[in-house]
């Protein structure tokens, strides 16, 4: 990620965030599947939700609750002219993008993970509680798509599409950075955000905003 100074806060007459269509909630598609699994089996989840075992349901609210927690911290981003939209639909596989954020900087892919283990970090190995994971792969694979999708429907020559790892919660060491996937703290997000160099054109932000917020660029 780049260093630099971020502009002066916009006045609204061009605010990205303004129209658009059906905008979902942060982490709103694990809470649906958290709340189908516990629909079809109340009884198991009043149990296990009592004795706290781990349950595929517990997974899926934790995941949300980690997206909720980022889309909180992301929020005051909008008053300084960056778009922000949340569990982004992909094609028509269920595939989706935690958080899309673009602004000044360039366009931001960020999967949030709420993990209360320790999670190891060197070079693309991730390894959480001892196992490795492959969200390095996961998080280039969505920036490519991303970039792909929005170089489609703006038109741009080039496009800078940035992958971000945030952890919600977790004991995190980073012996080395992976190449092409920065990791972040959920607290160091937003500072890292504003901390980058300014790559982008009001005008690109607008347009890219503008793309993000129709269902063709994501079908």
């Amino acid at each position: 990620m780049r260093g630099g100074v971020m502009p002066k806060q916009h006045n609204g007459a061009d605010d990205p965030n303004a129209a658009g269509y059906s905008v979902r909630r942060p982490g709103e598609s694990a809470r649906e599947k958290q709340n189908a699994l516990a629909k079809a089996a109340p009884i198991k989840t009043f149990f296990t939700r009592l004795f706290g075992m781990h349950t595929d349901e517990r997974a899926w609210g934790r995941g949300a609750e980690g997206e909720e927690r980022v889309g909180r911290l992301l929020e005051p981003l909008r008053a300084q002219g960056w778009f922000i939209q949340h569990d982004v639909r992909i094609g028509q596989n269920g595939a989706n993008v935690d958080h899309l954020v673009i602004g000044p900087p360039g366009v931001y892919v960020i999967n949030t993970k709420f993990l209360r283990q320790n999670v190891w970090v060197a070079g693309n190995v991730i390894k959480v509680g001892g196992s490795n994971k492959d969200y390095v792969r996961k998080g280039e694979a969505e920036a490519k798509r991303v970039r792909e999708k929005l170089l489609a429907a703006t038109r741009l020559r080039s496009l800078w599409v940035q992958s971000l790892l945030v952890f919600v919660d977790a004991e995190l060491v980073v012996r080395e950075p992976p190449r092409n996937v920065p990791v972040l703290g959920d607290h160091e997000l937003v500072t890292a955000l504003l901390a980058q160099e300014v790559t982008l054109g009001r005008d690109e932000v607008m347009a890219l905003a503008r793309a993000a917020q129709q269902m063709a660029t994501w079908g």
